[in-house]
């Protein structure tokens, strides 16, 4: 949680020649950059976001599909993460609820 990076491979949110995005270093200076732009907006890092919104009584769960694809558990997550749940799931539990994608 505390060393993600950003992967310009692939990645249509980055402005970059794609011939660029295989080259050493690229990934470490598009995670500097990406962080930089965030610290200018005051936007938090991932793990103080995630504490804010758990500390406010959000519910956090995590994509299960996207889970299984990258052979993660929940032991593997932020530790505010109450569970790992389907497309399915979401529907029924949010039902009429007020929601914030991210």
């Amino acid at each position: 949680m505390d060393h993600l990076k950003l992967s310009p491979v692939g990645n249509p949110a980055t402005h970059m020649p794609a011939a660029l995005s295989p080259l050493p270093g690229v990934t470490t200076f598009a995670t500097h950059s990406l962080k930089k732009s965030l610290a200018e907006l005051d936007v938090p890092e991932v793990r103080e976001f995630l504490d804010l919104l758990k500390n406010s009584g959000a519910k956090i769960w995590a994509c299960q599909l996207s889970a299984d694809m990258n052979h993660l558990g929940k032991g593997d997550l932020y530790e505010g993460v109450e569970a790992i749940i389907n497309a399915s799931d979401f529907i029924e539990m949010t039902d009429g609820a007020q929601l914030l994608f991210i």
